[in-house]
């Protein structure tokens, strides 16, 4: 942003020019006027850049968000009921917990025995699950109950 001197130059110099040109004067603001607007828009740009970076959560490592990009998890050990597909809890918190915020929801359309939606809850986050299996349905859902009773 030009200073109120530097700016009164250009504009005599924008003034000459378009007058050679037959043109009309593009400098007619002005500096105070000027100034106004630059702070205007610099104050909405603030406001978005803030609104921006709140809501784009990237991937990075810092002290608070200690992930690398290669984790490690053991695998569900076998017990009655496992769906054969289910995926370590801890990995699940690790994903969510990177990947969104308190509040988000969270879908998963392969929920199987619901691992995701129960971690996407014990992190505060919304979910919703898709299955196809009506009874591995009806059993995640009465899991899932039972773990939104128990915390309540």
């Amino acid at each position: 942003m030009p200073n109120e001197s530097d700016y009164l130059k250009l504009q005599a110099l924008f003034a000459r020019v378009a007058e050679e040109k037959h043109r009309r004067g593009e400098l007619e603001k002005l500096h105070h006027q000027l100034v106004d607007t630059y702070t205007s828009l610099n104050r909405q740009y603030a406001e978005l850049l803030s609104e921006y970076k709140h809501l784009r959560r990237y991937f990075g490592v810092t002290v608070q968000v200690p992930y690398t990009d290669v984790w490690t998890h053991k695998p569900v050990q076998f017990y009655p009921g496992k769906h054969p597909c289910e995926k370590p809890a801890e990995m699940l918190q690790q994903i969510i917990s990177a990947s969104s915020r308190p509040g988000d929801l969270i879908a998963d359309f392969f929920m199987g025995s619901g691992s995701t939606v129960k971690a996407a809850l014990a992190l505060g986050r919304r979910a919703i699950g898709v299955e196809l299996e009506t009874e591995r349905f009806e059993q995640t859902v009465r899991e899932v109950q039972d773990l939104v009773s128990q915390n309540g």
